[in-house]
C-alpha cells in the first residue's frame, strides 16, 4: 500500500461481484470504486452527495488488474485525490488483499451542476481539503 490513503475501507467480497469463476468480475471494480468516490467526495465535503448540489461526474476511468480476487475473500479499499485544477480532479482507488494490490484505479472527475451540467469551479474549503490530504494543485 504505496503512499497515503485517506479513505480506507475494509471490504468483503460479495457473490454479486464476482463471475462465474468466483472472480471479482471487471464491471464490479468499477462499482466498488464509485462507491470509494462518493464516500471520498462526502468526506471531503462534508455533506451527503445530492442532486442539488454540484457534484463529481467520471469523464474517464480506467483499472489495472494485478491479481484476481475471489468471493469471500477480505480485501482493503483505499481512494485518494492526486491531484486537482480549476474544475476537476484525479482520483486514484486500490484493492489490496494481503498489503498487495489485486486493482489500482484512476478517474478524472469533473464537478458538475447536475441540473445544467455546468462546471463548477473546485470551492476554497473543498479544496483546502484536498490539499490537507496530500493533492497537488496544478491549476
Amino acid at each position: 500500500m504505496d503512499g497515503s490513503w485517506p479513505l480506507m475501507r475494509d471490504h468483503v467480497i460479495r457473490w454479486s461481484e464476482c463471475d462465474l469463476y468466483g472472480h471479482v468480475n471487471h464491471a464490479a471494480y468499477l462499482t466498488i470504486f464509485e462507491d470509494m468516490r462518493i464516500a471520498h467526495w462526502e468526506a471531503l465535503t462534508g455533506l451527503p452527495i445530492s442532486p442539488t448540489r454540484p457534484g463529481p461526474v467520471v469523464a474517464q476511468i480506467e483499472a489495472k488488474y494485478h491479481r484476481a480476487a475471489g468471493f469471500g475473500e477480505k480485501v482493503v479499499l483505499g481512494s485518494r485525490v492526486v491531484s486537482f485544477r480549476r474544475t476537476s480532479f484525479i482520483h486514484d482507488y486500490a484493492m489490496w488483499r494481503d498489503g498487495v494490490a489485486c486493482c489500482t484505479g484512476r478517474a478524472i472527475c469533473v464537478v458538475t451542476r447536475n441540473d445544467t451540467g455546468e462546471k463548477v469551479p473546485l470551492w476554497p474549503d473543498l479544496r483546502a481539503a484536498m490539499l490537507a490530504e496530500g493533492a497537488v494543485a496544478e491549476g
